[in-house]
């Protein structure tokens, strides 16, 4: 029975140890989860202020391009006076 009762303190024993072996390698695997995810997290923080830069060049843009039709619709208008003067009567525009 002596026999037995250290055969099953032994059995539990490795148990035991295999349990712990387990809990280390994924404790170790949890850390290098959280340093890919700390990474991860790092790269969408630069991509997010990467985001914020082109979206004020965008908007730049684009009131430079409303000023830029502004100021073609201002030639047009301009354009159209003279050819309707009577200084411009016989010439050709391109």
């Amino acid at each position: 029975m002596e026999v037995e009762f250290r055969k099953q303190d032994k059995d539990c024993t490795q148990v035991l140890k295999n349990h712990f072996e387990q809990n280390e390698y994924n404790g170790d695997r949890l850390d290098r989860h959280r340093e890919d995810i700390n990474v991860a997290n790092k790269a969408i923080k630069r991509l997010e202020r990467h985001m914020d830069r082109l979206e004020a060049r965008v908007k730049i843009q684009d009131e430079t391009i409303e000023a830029l039709e502004g100021v073609v619709e201002n030639q047009q208008v301009v354009i159209a006076r003279f050819r309707s003067c009577e200084c411009a009567k016989g010439r050709t525009f391109g």
